[in-house]
């Protein structure tokens, strides 16, 4: 690499880096870390494990706006001390100087397509299984954030004073029931001074001991009321109390999607197949009393999830790959904008470039995420709508830098 190309090279890289190492401490440091010390739920350890798996997550943003940032600050500074146009003056192309940073955010999207596919993934169910990594710890925290435990799903609401440590100061425990209308209501309520709560995930069973604890009853004629110490509660854990575990799609690698892809196809192909074979057969013989029309909805269902399946784990693929390439065209648009305002300030160019991506680039990201998902659009088109327009304003701008 010739010296200019290796100094303009530089310059953008040294750039670039300063930008990266700003911006993410922005983005984790003291968004997301003052985000969890407000929310009470993760303790100053649990954020200083959690960061190392967010960084990777925050690279699809980060790299290519500061890759823009970088490359309309170099460039906007090298012409506008005369060296684009000494460039010129010596017969050589606009284009010997914009070539070395072309590559670097080639080879910087080539990066971020090869750690999109896993190590992102991979980081951010790290990142969630730092703060459920102990069902136990977890629980105790939000009741020390919210005082109390609403959920549903388990057949006791739970309210307390305070919590410190492992002990429940002031806890009510009270029982979920169903009144003849089918309306929530409580069957029983257990007053303790204090209480402590130990998971037993083989037993599937949650031991609640308590301490001078009252019983209440609540009949339809009279309350019976009884007065408890030291004695066990039993509460059984829901079946569906690992939904909060399960990954999304974003932690998922590309092999991962691969295989639930085509897993998910054939089953699609071949339930609709095989329901429809079934009832047309039972049509055909005049058997009509004997179509499983439970099992022909049911396979309907299932079509409709598998369809929703696919359409999510396909666009998650084409995020992936589109917003990697992102830095690319980010580079080849900032570059020549940075040119054109050499007689201004460098902000004015970043903003140049950097409002019409907030208001144009990513919202049709989001666009093409939902119509992705949706089915309205196939994917790998869909995805690639905020790529395109970037591509068209760099072909409308390189002309003016170039034309000299």
């Amino acid at each position: 690499m010739k010296i200019l190309q290796r100094y303009v090279c530089g310059e953008v890289l040294r750039s670039f880096l300063l930008s990266l190492l700003t911006m993410s401490a922005i983005f984790v440091l003291f968004m997301v870390a003052a985000e969890a010390m407000r929310s009470k739920l993760l303790t100053p350890s649990d954020i200083a494990e959690l960061v190392p798996y967010v960084i990777p997550s925050t690279l699809p943003y980060t790299i290519p706006v500061s890759l823009l940032f970088s490359v309309t600050v170099v460039y906007g500074r090298i012409a506008g001390d005369n060296e684009v146009i000494a460039v010129k003056a010596s017969g050589l192309s606009v284009m010997t100087v914009i070539w070395p940073t072309l590559f670097l955010a080639a080879a910087l999207s080539g990066v971020l397509i090869y750690v999109s596919r896993g190590w992102i993934p991979i980081s951010a169910h790290n990142a969630k299984m730092v703060i459920f990594k102990d069902v136990e710890d977890t629980f105790y925290k939000l009741l020390k954030r919210d005082r109390e435990f609403n959920n549903r799903d388990w057949p006791f609401f739970i309210k307390v004073k305070d919590v410190e440590g492992r002990v429940m100061h002031d806890a009510i425990f009270k029982k979920r029931a169903k009144r003849k209308d089918n309306s929530d209501t409580f069957s029983a309520a257990v007053h303790a001074r204090s209480a402590e709560m130990h998971f037993d995930f083989e037993n599937r069973m949650v031991r609640v001991t308590l301490d001078k604890a009252e019983v209440q009853n609540y009949g339809e004629k009279e309350e019976d009321v009884m007065l408890i110490n030291d004695e066990v509660l039993e509460i059984p854990m829901p079946q569906d109390n690992k939904k909060a575990m399960q990954r999304a799609v974003q932690e998922y690698t590309n092999a991962e999607i691969d295989a639930e892809l085509m897993e998910s196809r054939k089953k699609l192909e071949s339930d609709r197949k095989r329901e429809a074979i079934r009832t047309a057969f039972q049509f055909a013989t005049g058997r009509y009393d004997e179509v499983a029309w439970a099992s022909v909805q049911r396979a309907q269902v299932e079509s409709t999830y598998y369809k929703r399946r696919i359409n999510e784990l396909e666009t998650e693929k084409q995020q992936r790959t589109s917003m990697a390439l992102g830095s690319l065209l980010f580079a080849i648009l900032g570059t020549p904008v940075g040119i054109l305002f050499a007689k201004r300030d460098f902000l004015s160019a970043f903003i140049s470039c950097f409002v019409p991506i907030i208001t144009v680039y990513y919202p049709l990201i989001l666009f093409g995420v939902n119509m992705g998902k949706e089915g309205t659009m196939e994917p790998w088109k869909a995805l690639w709508i905020g790529n395109l327009v970037l591509g068209v304003l760099a072909v409308w701008v390189y002309p003016r830098v170039i034309k000299y």
